[in-house]
């Protein structure tokens, strides 16, 4: 395989996980607005039963959900946000900044899943749902950017290099490969491309999961082939 031709593969790659993207912020967005509807509308309804005055009723409820988000939204970026690793390359320590996987922004949006959580622990957690799914929405929607602009010439150095080796590859062997590289900038869009592993014990490493390698026999070769280590990859 030469590098234009995985380079065509990343750059359509990127394309369609840019789509899936729009497509979970979307998604996020509608779930986040039917739960408010359906949860806001049953505390409408029992509490406006309960004192007798709508108005009353529509301004605990706002009160409520507005409470909620102010608190997500100001612990949230604390939560959901880019892991940072230091780097030791030559004589100076650079900062890598890895970010979330979608998994994980689903993950944080749904909440924690435990069974052995309490019923009021369980109530708070639903309640919780609507501003997660808002939070987490508008955090995708600027990731859609970030996948958009993944530089695929450099990027796809780096992730050529992970195939042909087949194993770690730590983040000062690609400094010490490319000196010329903005190793921070390329490597958090690494991070960005789904099927991309960073390992971190024993310092910064990457490593390609096995749905990266997959995709790429799948959309290449089809069912007949391989990628593997032997193949004929470029020097950069």
């Amino acid at each position: 395989m030469k590098k234009e031709q995985f380079n065509s593969w990343l750059s359509s790659k990127v394309d369609t996980q840019a789509k899936l993207t729009i497509g979970a912020c979307v998604t996020m967005a509608c779930l986040g607005l039917l739960a408010f509807l359906l949860q806001g509308g049953f505390l409408y309804v029992a509490l406006s039963w309960g004192y007798g005055s709508r108005l009353l009723a529509a301004a605990i409820v706002l009160a409520i959900f507005g409470g909620m988000g102010l608190y997500i939204f100001r612990t949230a970026p604390q939560t959901l946000c880019d892991r940072q690793h230091e780097v030791q390359i030559n004589d100076r320590t650079v900062t890598v900044r890895v970010a979330p996987t979608m998994s994980n922004a689903w993950t944080y949006a749904i909440g924690s899943l435990e069974s052995d959580q309490s019923i009021p622990e369980r109530i708070f957690g639903l309640m919780m749902v609507v501003p997660r799914m808002m939070w987490t929405a508008s955090y995708v929607f600027n990731r859609i950017d970030q996948v958009r602009q993944i530089d695929v010439a450099e990027c796809g150095k780096v992730l050529r290099l992970l195939l042909k080796k087949s194993e770690r590859v730590d983040a000062e062997d690609i400094a010490s490969k490319w000196q010329r590289m903005n190793l921070p900038k390329i490597l958090r869009q690494v991070s960005l491309v789904d099927g991309i592993v960073f390992l971190t014990k024993d310092g910064v490493g990457l490593s390609l999961a096995k749905r990266f390698t997959d995709a790429l026999e799948k959309d290449i070769y089809g069912d007949s082939r391989q990628v593997s280590s032997a193949s004929p990859f470029d020097s950069e």
